[in-house]
């Protein structure tokens, strides 16, 4: 079942999705389910959130996110905006939000897609790594809702979602941030989009038949990023 998203708020989603016969606890479970969202027309729920930085430090790391239009030649488009200075070596930037319609307590095997809009060149030389390959791109899903949480100092994941180029349990490397330009070109935003790909770990759906998606950027490069997110696409398949 293909569930197209764009357009449509969050909420109604969610009631649509809910309407499917997602079967019953411990029963058979529907054939894959597949949620598509665009971002153009609004945040559909999803809501940013930071990791891999001393909480203390919060305001100097200038993190910033919201759902703004595209700079041009993209200019007609809009898209989930993230930005922020990677001072620790290792800033986690990410969008998630929850889908529902999955049948209670069946175990999905998730893999997601994404599209980004970027500006970053390729080739280019930066502090700590490559502003473009160094910035690797995220997709995942799980069983409960990603956050941030102090670790000591440090806020971090709640989940597994890997550190810098490595995957983790619960997020995929889906690619980096480079877009086809080369280093000393004139920067030009671009559409990028990434393929998709399996999340390690399967995903549980709630009693009430919940799951989370989340996506994001994991950096080594030791400056300022910001890209869009425009789509994401994530399949939910029994197993």
């Amino acid at each position: 079942m293909r569930l197209r998203l764009s357009g449509l708020s969050l909420a109604l989603s969610a009631a649509l999705i809910g309407g499917c016969d997602a079967g019953e606890p411990g029963g058979p479970a529907d054939p894959t389910l597949v949620f598509e969202l665009d971002f153009d027309s609004g945040t559909h729920g999803y809501s940013a959130g930071f990791a891999d930085y001393p909480q203390a430090d919060a305001d100097s790391y200038d993190l910033t996110s919201d759902h703004r239009a595209i700079p041009a030649p993209l200019g007609a488009r809009s898209g989930l905006f993230i930005a922020g200075t990677n001072y620790s070596d290792d800033l986690f930037m990410f969008f998630k939000g929850s889908v529902t319609g999955l049948a209670p307590g069946v175990r999905y095997q998730a893999a997601i897609s994404l599209e980004i809009a970027t500006d970053v060149p390729s080739g280019c030389v930066g502090i700590g790594g490559a502003p473009g390959e160094s910035v690797v791109v995220k997709g995942g899903a799980a069983e409960v809702e990603p956050m941030p949480v102090l670790d000591g100092p440090m806020l971090r994941m709640n989940i597994d979602v890997g550190a810098q180029s490595n995957s983790g349990t619960r997020a995929v490397v889906l690619g980096d941030i480079a877009n086809s330009r080369t280093c000393g070109e004139p920067s030009r935003w671009e559409v990028k989009p990434l393929d998709s790909q399996v999340v390690p770990e399967p995903v549980t759906a709630s009693p009430e038949g919940r799951g989370w998606i989340l996506f994001g950027t994991d950096s080594g490069f030791e400056g300022r990023t910001g890209i869009y997110f425009t789509r994401v696409t994530v399949s939910f398949t029994p197993i």
